[in-house]
């Protein structure tokens, strides 16, 4: 047995220490075919539920370093999720956990970039899976079962035959993808709060800007300026994504 731990800690030592920086040409490719992809609704639809897990995971690590204990998260087949933690009901740590959802993506794109750009594409493909392997433990429904599991596979393979140009390849599309969805996921949680229809529902109560807004009553911040603190946050990481893209 400890062979064979010995074994496996040398396989994911072994890849976080691949080196790959991909050409300025091969960036470039990348980057437009992963945007012209997002652009299609029904490509949008399938993967904004990776995006949906970074979401999730966001919550998780907020709650985690808050103090907060985490039940487990839920996916939905809408691409929506939820992240159940217990705790005080009101506070900074509720409050800083509710923030951290729609950031998440954004950053996530930021750190896997700067690892790529700096050549440790391998030590951003094993962090980032092993933040899906996290997700996928923490699943509590079939759906985000089903959707974890998928997200994990579709780069376990590449992370174990350990290319390093493909890795390098993958890091930055995934990088681009999460950058271009933390804006996305942004700017439809602001179309939600704007909709004048959608005012009054549900749908505007349950947001996390919201859920903020009533968080924490020492600091009674309302709803649209956590909403304009998400869209710093994504527009920043994106656009730090694209200064460290093409310098």
């Amino acid at each position: 047995m400890i062979e064979h731990a010995r074994s496996a800690a040398g396989a994911v030592a072994e890849r976080w220490g691949v080196e790959a920086s991909p050409s300025p040409e091969a960036v470039t490719l990348i980057v437009a075919a992963v945007v012209v992809l997002t652009a299609v609704p029904g490509v949008w639809r399938v993967a904004r539920q990776a995006s949906t897990i970074i979401h999730e995971m966001g919550h998780v690590l907020a709650a985690w370093v808050t103090g907060r204990r985490v039940s487990g998260i839920k996916l939905h087949s809408d691409t929506s999720g939820v992240t159940v933690s217990r705790g005080r009901a009101q506070g900074p740590g509720l409050l800083v956990t509710f923030l951290a959802g729609y950031p998440a993506p954004g950053l996530l794109a930021l750190g896997m970039v700067w690892l790529a750009t700096s050549g440790h594409s391998g030590a951003a493909l094993t962090v980032y899976q092993a933040v899906l392997l996290l997700a996928l433990l923490l699943s509590r429904n079939a759906v985000g079962i089903l959707s974890c599991l998928l997200a994990v596979l579709s780069t376990a393979l590449i992370w174990w035959h350990n290319d390093p140009e493909i890795v390098g390849y993958t890091v930055v599309a995934l990088g681009v993808f999460y950058a271009l969805s933390g804006v996305r996921g942004t700017l439809d949680v602001c179309r939600v709060h704007l909709t004048s229809r959608s005012r009054s529902a549900a749908a505007v109560v349950g947001t996390d800007a919201s859920q903020a807004a009533k968080a924490w009553r020492l600091l009674p911040v309302p709803a649209w300026l956590w909403l304009f603190l998400f869209l710093v946050v994504s527009g920043s990481s994106a656009g730090g994504v694209v200064w460290m893209l093409f310098p």
